[in-house]
């Protein structure tokens, strides 16, 4: 099981690296700073509860860049507006990946509801609710090759109706 700093790192860390390339407007030096939020949070929290983790990451994150901007100073030359840059880089999927995969999972979920009844049971109870084949049969009173039959019938009726050939 991850730990807690491990949640909050697999959670956040995406949005507190575009934090900071906004911020600083260096894609390189906010990946590195974005390292040195989660150390810094690691040494403060034992001290005392956090209530809002990500708040607190985020303020860590606003300190560390203005303690960027201190220890370089941008010369004449060296400033790019930020409206020059065409796009930052994103660790999260296009807004069109996201609307292909609700289609696909609306289209899933409409061919799980159109198999038979007590396929479409069998099939949700053990593939959603992750109960065994074995406990299935005792439930149902058939053998564990019946409830097999009923997997297979499921998975071969969804793949033809959610992967035309």
């Amino acid at each position: 099981m991850a730990s807690a700093i491990t949640c909050l790192y697999i959670e956040h860390i995406g949005e507190i690296r575009r934090f900071l390339a906004r911020r600083i407007c260096c894609v390189e030096a906010a990946a590195e700073l974005a390292h040195e939020v989660f150390i810094r949070y690691m040494v403060a929290a034992p001290a005392s509860p956090i209530e809002n983790p990500r708040a607190f990451l985020f303020r860590i994150a606003g300190h560390l860049a203005t303690d960027h901007f201190r220890a370089n100073p941008v010369k004449a030359g060296q400033w790019v507006d930020i409206a020059e840059c065409t796009e930052l880089a994103s660790e999260y999927p296009a807004p069109e990946r996201f609307a292909m995969a609700r289609q696909e999972l609306d289209r899933l979920r409409r061919a799980i509801e159109e198999l038979p009844p007590k396929c479409r049971e069998v099939f949700i109870r053990h593939k959603f609710d992750g109960i065994p084949q074995a406990t299935l049969a005792r439930e149902y009173r058939v053998t564990v090759n019946a409830i097999e039959k009923h997997l297979v019938r499921a998975l071969v009726l969804l793949r033809l109706r959610v992967m035309p050939a």
